[in-house]
């Protein structure tokens, strides 16, 4: 259940720290509520910077792609796959960086052992996933988030999912479309992007780029500084605005909305939620921001 999720997200924040994730500080709880208090990340998420620029430049999408890619890479190194890479889930500090967020969907796998359950955003999810669900294979390993990544960065710079299609498509129907059917890219993209993003989307995971040391060896990425990356030496084409909220306010207060009643409450239903006690939290914190 939704407790459940959270707790699990919990244990598995406490075992990871690195300079691309939004690492958790301290948590502590009242009758009603647990509080996660992590890094604070002015610069908004992908999906909003998307919304409002349509598509990103490739040296900008590029770097975003590294510094996630060893958050990737660290998260894999604990046996943690994230299983729900995509660019709400990428968000920027007030440099530019970016850092992988939510861990709901994450999960810990045991050595030689595999996950089974449907999790994931549906456009970002591998086709192993689909083929898991149909009874097709047994199970899938951390190779579904190097799909993930890919799919998120070719929505970077084009603005759009390589795969589209209609939320009523079944199970069976997107992993069809997905070995089927053809990338579309643009004729300006230079050769070794493509040959990039064909092995990050490969629909076999054993074609795939699976690691970082095998994105490391792509001439794509052959001549990144990783290290560099790492140590956020490397600059950032785009500064956020430190000059207002980085994100829809009208979202945002949707969301809140949405989430505020303590699970105990939602579940027993006590009480109906007054939607006048989060308006009011929200213009408290719009306030101090």
């Amino acid at each position: 259940g939704v407790a459940g999720n959270v707790l699990r997200e919990l244990s598995l924040l406490r075992k990871i720290s690195h300079p691309f994730i939004v690492n958790l500080w301290y948590t502590f709880q009242d009758r009603d509520y647990m509080y996660m208090v992590t890094d604070l990340l002015l610069g908004g998420d992908l999906r909003y910077h998307l919304n409002q620029q349509g598509k990103f430049a490739e040296d900008r999408s590029k770097l975003y792609m590294c510094e996630i890619s060893l958050a990737i890479d660290y998260l894999h190194g604990k046996g943690i796959m994230h299983r729900d890479i995509k660019p709400e889930n990428i968000l920027l500090d007030e440099q530019g960086h970016a850092h992988l967020t939510d861990l709901n969907l994450a999960t810990q796998l045991e050595e030689n052992k595999l996950a089974t359950s449907y999790s994931g955003t549906r456009p970002y999810m591998a086709p192993e996933v689909y083929a898991c669900a149909l009874g097709l294979i047994d199970g899938y390993d951390l190779k579904v988030d190097w799909w993930s990544l890919g799919v998120t960065f070719y929505e970077m710079m084009r603005g759009r999912t390589p795969y589209e299609f209609s939320p009523h498509f079944t199970a069976e129907q997107v992993l069809l479309l997905i070995r089927e059917s053809y990338v579309p890219f643009p004729a300006h993209w230079p050769t070794d992007l493509l040959s990039f993003l064909r092995l990050l989307l490969h629909p076999a995971p054993e074609g795939r780029i699976d690691s970082l040391a095998a994105l490391k060896r792509h001439p794509y990425t052959a001549r990144i500084d990783f290290a560099s990356v790492l140590a956020r030496r490397a600059a950032p084409v785009f500064v956020p605005c430190n000059e207002g909220l980085n994100c829809d306010p009208m979202y945002e207060l949707e969301e809140r909305i949405i989430v505020s009643t303590p699970i105990h409450r939602r579940r027993h239903n006590r009480r109906r939620y007054d939607e006048t006690d989060a308006l009011r939290e929200i213009s408290q914190l719009l306030d101090k921001l």
